[in-house]
């Protein structure tokens, strides 16, 4: 049975900790309240527990263990609209928070099996 390739989710788990370490910087550069940026906390814990879960099968990575991560990601960027608006957030705000979401993505659609 194929396995994760390790560093794939290693990579992946880099991302969401980078975003998480950046938002320190985030909630300080942009003044988000305590609630918004732990908010945000939540929901990337939420990315992270569903990575744990990653499973292979024979052709690859599992889709049904991926979707849930997945779903988690769109769910943040879905959840970032309200967010702005509740918060009043500058254009360039969620522009770096989407850029930030996406660097997340992007490593975990490298995620493979070996």
């Amino acid at each position: 049975m194929k396995q994760i390739k390790p560093e794939t989710v290693a990579s992946a788990e880099n991302a969401v900790r980078d975003t998480k370490n950046w938002l320190a910087v985030f909630k300080t550069e942009y003044d988000v309240p305590d609630e918004a940026v732990k908010k945000l906390h939540e929901k990337l814990d939420e990315i992270s527990d569903n990575m744990r879960g990653l499973k292979c099968t024979p052709k690859g990575a599992d889709p049904n263990t991926i979707r849930p991560v997945s779903n988690a990601l769109r769910d943040l960027k879905n959840w970032l609209a309200t967010f702005a608006k509740e918060y009043d957030l500058s254009a360039e705000t969620v522009k770096v928070l989407h850029q930030n979401m996406d660097k997340i993505g992007q490593k975990l659609a490298l995620i493979d099996c070996k």
